[in-house]
């Protein structure tokens, strides 16, 4: 995602100081986040003492505030629709008809009766504003236990945009969640897969319940938090496709939409996207839905709606130049129901059709434009996310929101023609380039399948690189029907492996992912930590090299191998660190001679069978071992 300032435009409307009461009044209650009125001068002056932020609440709420410096307040909340306005869009209800008279210290109060309003997440905005003209906004984002159900969860009807096509994936959100940190093993991923999460609050690993994701009433919630736990903030998106572009994807012609809403405030940027392609330089397209920038005053979005950007990345036109990238800023206040997004939930939608690309706020077509050729070439998988700040380049000041801000999706549905069977987009470094044979030891954790390679990925270092690995699972065992690199059974070659002390030697583990990415991360993440035993036996290449990859856990470290084979030992030393995903030797002899790496090769072995033993706890982390490759020497 990349944000385009220009389109970050600020809705020029009359001021309270110069118009009647009558306007004022009309333009005072109509008045919505992102409706930035010329010569407004934005201060932070609202705080609210009772209930806090993101509270749970049902039944009459006190709403206890101080504006110190203000002369005025009100305060509005989206309702559903009633006997008394009954629009299907529902309506923004004043809370407080006849104002908010302050205290000599701007304290105020009124009641937020939340049996009348929406069940499920809610926000109550708090609007005040002094006798020289500045101006605050307030948005108070609550949980209402009570309430009416309405517009919950996944329309019974098909998008009038989706017509002629079927319904490949939907997500109601109404049960328990499936999210892994690289999306394998479940529905979503929890990173941008393979290249470049955004978020300045960083989209974090799935941390527990509500840290950064939880399944709140029919909502998934994506909680952003700066706190104990994380420092530096927090916060989440959720992608379609796992790190290995394994997934959700949808060919032209298809649609795509997702139902949510978020809090408008200093650095807050919930989006809706879709890629077609996952690596650095790719040059994909990139439909971005909707991408909503939160807050006012200097310096600020004060953004009249939100924006549309279609990216077609790298590409250059007839004429040679790069391709234009169709944008639109979107007056969502001047649509339907004429609602902002963070004051109540919407849909946002695009149709990637053979001709047109068209974009849809509430089934309202608000953008068109042709669509580009690699959208109708290749398919799209969808992201969904709340940044907070980033490269966006808005700054973030949540202080008063207790450092803490909610998103919730209601849903996301996708339709095409047809699914896209098992596309998968190849990584750089996918291909096989071993050009002898080899057999694949990978070490995989029992309980964790992000850590077993199928038979058709690839892994291992430039050159020797090689598909069908042999997953070793748990911290010991045995293993004899063995495959060779070309999928062809090794006859004869029997693999054990075990912790030479016990378990208080090492144990099988699952690592990070350290900068990989497709086959080459799943070999590396499952690995036997500390100390560990691998013999082989059974070998016929008669010239062969052993590789021995090496991995760790968020801190790195210096470890040891060492070979026993033909009566002979040789040892190998190492110094585990980030190598930004590329595998990098360390031919390292002796603790004083390693190098940074997080491999070591073993050359010019004849042996029929051969031993390794490791320590991975030398200085630094726990490191331990991952794969190793026997690989024919020609």
């Amino acid at each position: 995602m990349k944000a385009l300032s220009s389109l970050l435009l600020a809705t020029t409307l009359t001021t309270l100081q110069t118009a009647g009461a009558e306007e004022k009044e009309r333009v005072y209650l109509e008045f919505n986040n992102g409706q930035d009125r010329g010569g407004a001068e934005w201060v932070q002056a609202i705080s609210v003492s009772t209930p806090a932020p993101r509270s749970e609440v049902k039944g009459d709420v006190e709403v206890k505030f101080a504006a110190q410096g203000m002369a005025a307040a009100k305060a509005l909340c989206w309702q559903q629709p009633t006997k008394e306005q009954p629009s299907e869009w529902g309506h923004d209800e004043n809370l407080t008809p006849g104002g908010i008279k302050l205290g000599a210290a701007g304290e105020g109060s009124f009641i937020f009766p939340a049996e009348s309003f929406p069940n499920g997440p809610v926000n109550v905005r708090i609007f005040a504003e002094s006798a020289e003209g500045k101006k605050d906004i307030y948005e108070l984002q609550l949980f209402n236990l009570g309430g009416v159900k309405w517009n919950q969860g996944i329309p019974k009807q098909d998008p009038p945009a989706a017509k002629g096509l079927k319904q490949i994936f939907a997500d109601d959100f109404d049960g328990p969640l499936s999210i892994s940190n690289d999306g394998r093993g479940a529905r979503y991923a929890a990173h941008k897969p393979r290249y470049g999460d955004f978020s300045g609050w960083q989209f974090s690993d799935v941390l527990g319940e509500g840290k950064p994701f939880s399944q709140t009433g029919t909502w998934l919630k994506i909680a952003a938090r700066k706190d104990d736990t994380s420092p530096k903030g927090r916060s989440g998106i959720i992608s379609s496709v796992n790190m290995d572009g394994k997934g959700v994807w949808a060919k032209a012609p298809a649609y795509l939409e997702c139902r949510f809403t978020a809090q408008s405030a200093p650095g807050t940027w919930p989006a809706f996207w879709t890629i077609t392609h996952l690596d650095q330089g790719s040059n994909g397209d990139e439909l971005d839905i909707v991408e909503a920038y939160g807050g006012n005053g200097t310096g600020h979005p004060n953004h009249p709606g939100y924006s549309i950007v279609t990216h077609p990345w790298g590409q250059k036109g007839p004429d040679g130049k790069d391709k234009e990238h169709p944008n639109t800023v979107v007056r969502m206040m001047e649509l339907g129901g004429k609602s902002y997004w963070s004051s109540t939930f919407h849909t946002y939608a695009v149709s990637i059709g053979l001709d047109d690309t068209v974009y849809y706020l509430d089934d309202i077509e608000v953008f068109r434009h042709p669509t580009n050729d690699v959208s109708k070439k290749y398919p799209h998988c969808f992201l969904m996310n709340y940044a907070i700040g980033g490269i966006s380049g808005w700054p973030i000041d949540l202080a008063r929101y207790g450092e803490g801000t909610d998103m919730y999706v209601d849903y996301v549905r996708v339709y095409a023609k047809e699914a896209v069977p098992d596309y998968v987009l190849a990584p750089p470094g996918s291909a096989p380039e071993i050009t002898t044979r080899g057999i694949g030891l990978n070490f995989s954790v029992a309980s964790d399948k992000s850590t077993e390679l199928a038979p058709g990925e690839t892994a291992g270092a430039a050159g020797v690189s090689q598909m069908n690995w042999n997953n070793l699972p748990g911290a010991s065992g045995r293993a004899a029907s063995l495959k060779d690199s070309g999928g062809k059974a090794s006859e004869g070659v029997e693999a054990r492996w075990e912790l030479p002390g016990g378990d208080q030697a090492g144990r099988s583990k699952t690592g990070r992912e350290w900068g990989f990415s497709g086959g080459h991360l799943g070999m590396q993440r499952g690995y036997i930590q500390g100390k560990g035993k691998l013999a082989v036996s059974g070998i016929r290449y008669p010239r062969y090299e052993i590789h021995v990859y090496v991995n760790a856990d968020d801190n790195g470290g210096s470890g040891k191998v060492s070979l026993q084979a033909g009566g002979r030992q040789e040892d190998r030393h190492y110094k585990l660190g980030w190598h930004d995903g590329k595998f990098i030797e360390s031919a390292g002899t002796t603790a004083e001679t390693a190098a940074g790496g997080n491999y070591v090769v073993f050359r010019g072995q004849t042996a029929k069978e051969f031993s390794l033993e490791w320590d991975g706890t030398l200085a630094g982390g726990q490191t331990g071992v991952a794969g190793i490759q026997i690989v024919e020497v020609p």
